[in-house]
C-alpha cells in the first residue's frame, strides 16, 4: 500500500478522534499474560468509560516483557474485544542493544 505524508495525515486526522488509552498488560506471577483480567480491564475501558481507542503493547503494556508470541496474542485479544466499537493501535517495537 502506497500514501503520501498528506494521505497518512489526513486519515489519522479522521478517523483518531476523541479519547484513546494506553493498555496496560497485566500478567500472572510466573510472568504469563493473566488473560481474564486484561478481557475485564479492556471491557471496563470501552464498555463503562467509552474511550475511543486503544494503544497496544507500547511502553505501559510491557511490550519487552513478552515474545512475539505474546504480543501477536495480546493484538488478537484486543482487537476481538474492541470489535466496532472501538478502534486499536498495535506497536511492533523491540528492544535489541545488538546491531
Amino acid at each position: 500500500m502506497k500514501y503520501t505524508r498528506k494521505d497518512a495525515k489526513a486519515h489519522s486526522r479522521a478517523t483518531m478522534r476523541g479519547v484513546w488509552a494506553a493498555a496496560n498488560t497485566p500478567f500472572h506471577a510466573d510472568g504469563s499474560i493473566h488473560e481474564d483480567l486484561y478481557r475485564r480491564n479492556v471491557d471496563h475501558w470501552i464498555n463503562d468509560l467509552g474511550i475511543d481507542g486503544l494503544f497496544i503493547a507500547g511502553k505501559q503494556g510491557e511490550f519487552f516483557s513478552m515474545s512475539i508470541d505474546e504480543r501477536k496474542r495480546m493484538f488478537d485479544l484486543s482487537v476481538e474485544m474492541a470489535g466496532d466499537k472501538a478502534q486499536t493501535i498495535m506497536s511492533c517495537s523491540d528492544q535489541n542493544m545488538t546491531w
